[in-house]
């Protein structure tokens, strides 16, 4: 799909091998595509995958949660949408709502922790901290807000 490079919405359509038995999308394929939604966001914001590896850095999942609304059923195209919620010394908090037709299908949050090359928690870089404040409104960041834990 096409994206603009300023927004902070992926698209992405139901897939076979991510649906269940009932024909919906399998609930953890939800963490799936958030985790899609953001590498494309941010990738289109200036910093891919591979700005990382050259900083020395790794992103892993400390904690995932997801609210269920509505099923997504095969082949309906999802828009995601990718809010960082906060940003603390070495976690950050990303947001994810995923719609259908305008209809809210799920609600998301992940927090990342920053590893260094020895696996060691290292410190949010500074380097994807100044591009998430550059791009506060694309990404609805308020470094106020204290939202998400």
């Amino acid at each position: 799909m096409t994206h603009n490079a300023m927004t902070n919405i992926h698209e992405t359509r139901v897939r076979s091998h991510q649906t269940d038995l009932n024909g919906s999308m399998y609930h953890a394929a939800f963490f799936d595509i958030f985790d899609d939604a953001r590498i494309d966001v941010f990738r289109n914001l200036g910093y891919a995958y591979e700005r990382a590896v050259a900083a020395g850095w790794k992103l892993i999942v400390r904690r995932v949660e997801c609210e269920y609304h509505r099923p997504a059923q095969l082949d309906q195209l999802l828009q995601i949408t990718v809010e960082v919620g906060n940003i603390r010394p070495a976690i950050l908090n990303c947001r994810f709502e995923c719609r259908h037709d305008g209809q809210l299908v799920a609600r998301g949050h992940v927090a990342y922790a920053f590893l260094n090359e020895r696996g060691r928690p290292t410190r949010t870089p500074p380097d994807l901290r100044e591009l998430i404040e550059q791009h506060a409104a694309v990404l609805g960041y308020d470094p106020h807000r204290e939202d998400i834990p």
